[in-house]
């Protein structure tokens, strides 16, 4: 089967909500953006932008990368494995480098529309350290295992790209929503129950919880309690293990979890039963609370995600260059967005360092902001001409907030991995330059053997000086 190019009616709007879907609520100083092809996605554009600033979007766009895949059946039988292959598509001008693709994989809840989207049965990173030239393609192909205990129905493989595992070039991997390319396909199981969770039976802080809708507001600072609902639809008994994990922001770093617990729920037949989980941390402003529900072979996922009010946190979103390599006497831009993930406007006292050094670590530019970061996405570039040609070179991004160190992006541009035919030609030494270069070593060497010989004649000299000694008159 074809992919099918599900969010792409739905660009224009999300080019903002990729950084913004954290934020559930307008504030005065911000003009709400309704998109004339979807008014029920409200996106925010700041009013004024802060002095020394650019719109992100002349630069990074989202959705730029499409996983134009397709699925090796139409139709499979649970206990087989299903493959997926492609290309992975790049639009921008510039190379992607430290890229990742993720995957849901999703099956349909039925046709009533109740805000929380289709059940989600399993996701993984398929790959990462991706590197996709400019305006070109790599290709792509994993299979997936339907297990032996799953249910017939619709399914539908969903992607996402992030590079850095940050950057969110497809898809929002933190929603069942907002998604890239999807692949239809068709389950024929023999499983009539399953256990699983109840999407429609999700609260937090006992209001019910929609994933297809903005996150709700919550203390900032006091526990936040996440109930759900786990349904036994077989004839018996059944035992499940349920992972929880509360990762801020998303869950695409690991290093991004900051609460985790797992427990064994048993849930009666044709029945239910409740299992929740306390978030006590309160430094973010976002949190994304997972939960993965096992049972036999299969899964059962929740992504739940809510904002603390009051807090605040700035954040990079994608820094790059507008074209590889590096070409002496061509003028490039150094660019990047960011953004606050909080629910202020504005936050003060920011500060991104964005530099770019050679294969020695030597300096090629560096640029540095410092002001106010907005809540709406904006972005900071500079143009800059290099004295040299430059094949290899890296990028380090470094964000502050106030004296505080938050966030940083390290991006290796290296023209072996991008593209070969990119790489300058190394010029090999002639062999004039090989005399020049073995007499300028002999020279060097005959210096030092006459600098030796002369600190030891110096010294030999001062050795042999005779000592002058007093006779004294005898007693």
């Amino acid at each position: 089967m074809r992919s099918t190019g599900k969010f792409v009616a739905l660009v224009a709007n999300l080019l903002l909500l990729g950084a913004l879907v954290a934020q559930p609520v307008m504030v005065a100083a911000q003009v709400v953006v309704i998109d004339p092809d979807n008014d029920a996605v409200p996106t925010t554009a700041l009013a004024g932008a802060p002095a020394n600033t650019v719109s992100c979007f002349d630069y990074y766009t989202f959705g730029s990368v499409q996983a134009k895949l397709s699925s090796s059946v139409g139709s499979t039988v649970s206990g087989t494995a299903i493959t997926f292959s492609g290309q992975l598509v790049n639009g921008n001008p510039y190379p992607i480098v430290d890229g990742a693709l993720y995957v849901k994989i999703f099956k349909t809840r039925g046709t009533t529309n109740d805000g929380n989207g289709p059940d989600v049965v399993d996701q993984f990173f398929v790959k990462g350290d991706i590197v996709i030239p400019a305006k070109s393609s790599a290709p792509i192909s994993f299979q997936w295992r339907v297990p032996s205990y799953a249910q017939s129905g619709d399914y539908q493989l969903a992607t996402f790209v992030t590079a850095s595992r940050k950057f969110n070039l497809l898809g929002l991997s933190f929603t069942d929503d907002v998604v890239g390319n999807t692949v239809p396909f068709k389950v024929n199981g023999e499983q009539q129950g399953a256990v699983r969770f109840d999407k429609a039976g999700v609260t937090i802080e006992n209001d019910a919880y929609h994933f297809a809708s903005f996150p709700p507001r919550e203390d900032g600072q006091k526990p936040v309690t996440l109930t759900a609902k786990v349904r036994n639809t077989t004839d018996a008994a059944q035992s499940a293990t349920v992972s929880w994990v509360v990762y801020q922001w998303d869950a695409q770093l690991r290093e991004n979890a900051v609460q985790e617990e797992s427990k064994q729920v048993t849930v009666p037949a044709d029945s239910s039963s409740d299992v929740t989980i306390t978030v006590t941390d309160s430094k973010y402003p976002v949190y994304l609370v997972v939960g993965t529900l096992k049972w036999k072979d299969t899964q059962s996922v929740i992504g739940a995600r809510f904002v603390r009010e009051g807090v605040d946190r700035t954040r990079i979103n994608f820094p790059g260059v507008i074209s590889f390599p590096l070409n002496a006497g061509q003028e490039n831009t150094l660019f990047s967005c960011l953004h606050n993930s909080g629910e202020s406007p504005v936050v003060t006292g920011g500060k991104l360092e964005l530099a770019l050094t050679d294969a020695s670590g030597n300096l090629i530019h560096q640029y540095t902001y410092s002001g106010d970061v907005t809540g709406a996405m904006m972005g900071v570039a500079e143009k800059f001409i290099p004295q040299k040609d430059y094949d290899y070179f890296v990028l380090d991004a470094r964000l502050y907030q106030g004296d505080q160190f938050i966030d940083e992006a390290h991006l290796v541009y290296d023209c072996q991995t991008i593209d070969p035919s990119l790489c300058k030609p190394h010029v090999e030494p002639t062999f004039l330059d090989s005399i020049t270069g073995s007499i300028r070593n002999i020279a060097v060497i005959v210096i030092g053997v006459i600098i030796l010989i002369v600190v030891l004649w110096i010294y030999r000299r001062i050795s042999r000086k005779p000592v002058n000694t007093t006779q004294l008159p005898p007693m």
